[in-house]
């Protein structure tokens, strides 16, 4: 996965030279051999997530019941889902 500022609101980093420059990812060194990376099957769910269709309706209801005060967490739901997902954690192969 490259990172990038595909937004180009982060500033421009200075370019260190000397005993600190840190070689290039796009020219490793004579000799050198890169890296490479993998993603596992949850991975790649993850990082689709981001296409993921969102309830609009169901966002705005949320936001005015926060805003009108009647929104209420149910702790002991919460509780039980942290508990069930870090059970199937545990017991994954």
């Amino acid at each position: 996965m490259k990172i990038d500022d595909s937004t180009g609101k982060l500033p421009q980093l200075p370019t260190a030279t000397g005993r600190n420059a840190v070689a290039r990812a796009d020219s490793p060194a004579v000799g050198q051999t890169t890296d490479k990376v993998s993603l596992s099957g949850s991975g790649l769910a993850l990082a689709g997530a981001a296409d993921a269709p969102i309830d609009v309706a169901k966002v705005e209801k949320v936001r005015a019941a926060i805003a009108d005060g009647s929104f209420r967490v149910d702790a002991d739901r919460i509780a039980d889902s942290v508990i069930a997902s870090n059970r199937e954690l545990l017991h994954r192969p």
